[in-house]
């Protein structure tokens, strides 16, 4: 990294002012021939060997143009500009451009090169705060913009096939009838291809909880007995998830399909949406009345904004041409699904998530303060829905709710597909279950259910974990397939009335590209994508808010507070984000000069961050990593089985692989703070665990780790089945 205390370190007095911003254009053609001759010069001797092996080294993917520019830049930088300050002061002009020299060549084939590019070497223009190569460029960060396709990543990525579950169509299918109710039918062009069989329809029902509740009412169904049908019959009103198995006649074991199918009846809401349309008369009466706006939440897990690129070339298109707006500088709050979403849906961080909503204990997540309790209370209709239940947010080492958390609650119909139906395993998921995907189940319901509430306001929460939980290359599989999806939305009209969002909590979390700096990087930046109602036009600020926000930092704080800012404006109210008191709703411009603590994100998960590297032997480095591994122990030491013996090996550091001292460019200048930050990758023994974390240096021997601030980057699924709960990525079990 080049500061200005450099040059003193070789006789060269360099004035303060030397190492400022350039706040307008100088014409100093001079110096600006010096750079290209130096640049020149400097690429001559790569040519010759002084550095090729490095400059030109495939694995991290340098050019000979992207070099030149990436000089150019770094001397016309505010922390590079020798002309200026030489003009300035007389200085040896050849002990200068030597020591440029060495520099240089360190500085292209140096180890930790791409964190210097967080630190501060543009100029800053208030007008224009759009940067070549940053996502972000302001005062407080400079989050760079890396290439989906870097060198260093391109042996791990590879294209998947889409792979469907049947043939064709369906065999069997649900249709709302003219007097409302609904009827399983059986599709007669399908049937033609099937000789003679017989099909029956059973319910399948959430079993109720026992009193006093046992921790496992969000876990079990119950299915009834399966009634013979032909061709269609009526279902029961209060009929919401239906299987059907067909069977060759005479044969009762030879089946020859089997399905589940959801039934979205409104009947049971209807009353309260007939409540809210006489308080919306009531209020129209008296006042302008506010349209609501409906919200829809599309997710898929682990998904980075640059996997996006990569994978969803054909679907992100499309959402550009189609008018969303893409989050550019959208910065995760947390290490995995459960504290991002519960930033998104609470407005809590992980701690308070945790001490408010303990979701290890009944009943606690069904009294914790959801959005989607605020919005039904406002006269909204509500949903959620999950893939894989081992995984789903609120179950995955959780209890789950005890009482459905909203009006219609898919996890009944998604444990019936993946325990009664036949699987296709793929990219370590139920891929398939019977004959439809898993995460058509979830994206189709969606589709349905905002269909279904056309004219009415609905709040509804789709996640799905199936094709990109456990491979970063399975959504590449579905590209054409999520094109298809969002064609279907958009022909539908959904979109009128709706504010739609389609997002990811964060990067993958583990494997070979995750350990990569490209991986790192990532890993924090999940895709996020936007897209208003066509009657929001009507107040232009609002589209140009979102505009101006595609490239400042964001957070699933602010996505928290725009939810909460539609609700308010509904009728409706909500706490403000407890977890980030300055971030805000994404209807208005955020701050432009807005850094990673303005935004909810602490340090560790900061891309706007800048990394000095220290040496992993110096006491700090060692000393720092002995109170990670005192902080491990401490959460899991009390790990016993029934005889009182300890689970959990005691874990040793194996390897200090990187200890970064943290440069946050919020108190760049600040030389009087006491508490520093280090990042650390700490490989451990035994089983191999490696971990990144933020260790704070509050002085002398004074260390401080927090839960929140650790990353488990290799997996530890098969090292941690002793427990069931708790901290299993620490665990390594005692065999």
């Amino acid at each position: 990294m080049v500061r200005c205390d450099v040059f003193k370190g070789v006789g060269i007095e360099m004035e303060n002012d030397c190492c400022t911003p350039l706040l307008e254009e100088n014409n100093h053609s001079d110096e600006e021939e010096a750079v290209n001759q130096l640049t020149q010069s400097l690429l001559d001797s790569s040519r010759k060997g002084g550095f090729d092996s490095n400059i030109n080294n495939s694995e991290n993917g340098f050019s000979e143009s992207l070099s030149r520019s990436k000089l150019q830049n770094t001397m016309r930088s505010k922390w590079f500009r020798p002309g200026e300050c030489i003009r300035k002061k007389i200085a040896p002009m050849k002990l200068l451009l030597s020591f440029i020299l060495i520099f240089s060549l360190y500085f292209i084939s140096g180890r930790y090169m791409e964190y210097d590019r967080y630190l501060p070497h543009k100029v800053y223009d208030l007008e224009d705060e759009l940067v070549d190569g940053y996502l972000v460029w302001n005062p407080k960060c400079h989050m760079v913009s890396e290439n989906p396709m870097d060198s260093s990543i391109t042996k791990y990525i590879k294209k998947q096939k889409f792979e469907a579950c049947s043939a064709g169509s369906l065999l069997t299918y649900t249709e709302k009838n003219i007097n409302g109710s609904y009827s399983l039918v059986i599709n007669q062009t399908v049937a033609t291809s099937y000789k003679k069989f017989v099909c029956c329809w059973s319910t399948i029902t959430r079993t109720p909880p026992k009193k006093p509740p046992t921790g496992e009412w969000d876990t079990k169904i119950d299915q009834g007995k399966c009634h013979d049908f032909e061709n269609r019959v009526q279902l029961p009103a209060d009929v919401e998830t239906v299987m059907i198995s067909c069977r060759r006649k005479g044969a009762a074991k030879n089946i020859l399909y089997e399905n589940i199918h959801p039934i979205l009846n409104p009947a049971k809401v209807q009353s309260r949406l007939n409540s809210s349309e006489q308080l919306d008369q009531a209020q129209t009466n008296q006042t302008k009345m506010r349209r609501k706006m409906s919200i829809l939440v599309l997710g898929i897990d682990s998904v980075s904004r640059l996997n996006f690129q990569r994978s969803l070339p054909k679907t992100m298109r499309y959402l550009i041409d189609t008018g969303w707006i893409n989050l550019q500088g959208y910065n995760k709050i947390g290490d995995n699904t459960f504290p991002n979403l519960m930033a998104i849906l609470t407005g809590q961080n992980m701690t308070t998530a945790y001490s408010n909503c303990k979701p290890t204990q009944a009943y606690a997540l069904d009294n914790c303060p959801f959005l989607w309790h605020n919005f039904r209370n406002a006269g909204y209709v509500t949903a959620y829905a999950e893939d894989v239940v081992p995984l789903s947010t609120f179950n995955y080492l959780k209890v789950g709710f005890v009482e459905p958390p909203t009006d219609y609650y898919l996890r009944p119909y998604m444990i019936a597909t993946e325990k009664l139906l036949k699987p296709k395993k793929r990219f370590n998921a139920k891929y398939c279950t019977g004959p439809e995907l898993a995460i058509d189940r979830i994206f189709n319901y969606a589709l349905d259910f905002a269909k279904t509430f056309i004219g009415s306001p609905y709040f509804g929460f789709f996640w799905t974990n199936t094709v990109s939980h456990e491979d970063v290359n399975g959504p590449s599989s579905m590209d054409d397939h999520f094109l298809e999806m969002f064609e279907k939305f958009e022909k539908s009209g959904v979109s009128n009335d709706t504010m739609m969002v389609f997002l990811s909590d964060h990067g993958m979390r583990w494997g070979e590209l995750r350990n990569t700096f490209i991986g790192w990087y990532e890993e924090r930046l999940p895709f996020i994508y936007l897209k208003l109602p066509e009657w929001m036009k009507d107040d232009p600020s609002v589209f140009q808010s979102l505009r101006i926000n595609e490239h400042r930092l964001t957070s699933p704080y602010d996505l928290y507070e725009t939810f909460r800012d539609i609700l308010i404006k509904s009728g409706g109210d909500a706490n403000v984000s407890s977890g980030c008191s300055t971030c805000q709703s994404l209807l208005k411009p955020v701050p432009i000069e807005r850094g990673c603590a303005d935004a909810g994100v602490s340090p560790h998960w900061c891309t706007c961050t800048a990394f000095k590297p220290a040496n992993t032997d110096d006491d700090v480095a060692k000393e720092g990593a002995k109170a990670f591994i005192k902080h491990v122990e401490n959460a899991i030491k009390d790990y016993k089985n029934k005889k009182g013996k300890r689970l959990c090996a005691k874990l040793r550091i194996k390897k200090i692989h990187r200890a970064d001292k943290i440069i946050d460019l919020n108190n760049f200048s600040n030389h009087s703070i006491t508490v520093e930050g280090y990042f650390y990758l700490i490989e451990v023994t035994p089983g191999g665990g490696k971990f990144e974390t933020t260790i704070r240096v509050h002085g002398k021997g004074n260390y401080s780790v927090s839960d929140e601030e650790i990353s488990r980057i290799n997996s530890y699924a098969e090292s941690a089945k002793c427990l069931d709960h708790g901290s299993k990525r620490f665990c390594h079990c005692i065999k």
